[in-house]
């Protein structure tokens, strides 16, 4: 009799569990947010972060001194068309240090350039953080080979930034927990 109820208690915990992951699964399809990640900075090009397919949302966060860099790495198999920009919290308007991001192609032609000169205030929902932002740019890239340089340049501190690539917002059912666990290590400024 025990272990019936134990088997039927164990049953209901994995359809509970297979619910929660399923309606996450199918609220994540439809999310409004870029899929968040660390860059553990600063990165070169010996350990440059890979972005494993462009057109999806990211949103890649990083902190760098002035002279430090992050570097960052994709390859299109087609031609697509990118949007890009370059970001930091409201809150660290004050600091001087600005980062930089410049997109190379294989032959270290620079594509395009993310700067905060015309800086946009925009608001996230999901951290809840006031932002500045550089002009979203659509990239129209060919195939091929690109690299990202996230530099930070002037005086100051260390500054955090948002770089954010992309623009299909997909999540599986295995990355949920990841975000929920990103989302909450956003809002506490645990980057």
């Amino acid at each position: 009799m025990t272990r019936r109820r134990i088997l039927r208690a164990v049953g209901l915990a994995l359809l509970l569990l297979l619910a929660w992951l399923g309606s996450g699964y199918i609220g994540a399809q439809r999310a409004c947010a870029h899929d968040p990640r660390f860059a553990c900075s600063p990165r070169d090009g010996v350990r440059a972060i890979r972005i494993t397919d462009p057109t999806k949302s990211w949103a890649f966060y990083g902190r760098l001194a002035p002279g430090q860099r992050d570097i960052y790495r994709f390859t299109l198999q087609r031609a697509a068309t990118v949007p890009w920009n370059l970001l930091i919290e409201k809150a660290d308007a004050e600091n001087p240090a600005r980062p930089v991001a410049l997109l190379t192609d294989a032959s270290g032609a620079v594509v395009a350039r993310a700067t905060l000169a015309r800086a946009q205030r925009s608001y996230e929902p999901f951290s809840r953080i006031d932002y500045l932002s550089s002009p979203p740019e659509n990239l129209h890239l060919s195939p091929g080979n690109y690299r990202i340089a996230v530099l930070m340049h002037g005086p100051g501190s260390a500054q955090r930034y948002v770089m954010a690539i992309g623009a299909q917002e997909r999540f599986g059912v295995f990355e949920i927990p990841y975000v929920l666990g990103a989302i909450h290590r956003i809002r506490t400024r645990g980057w």
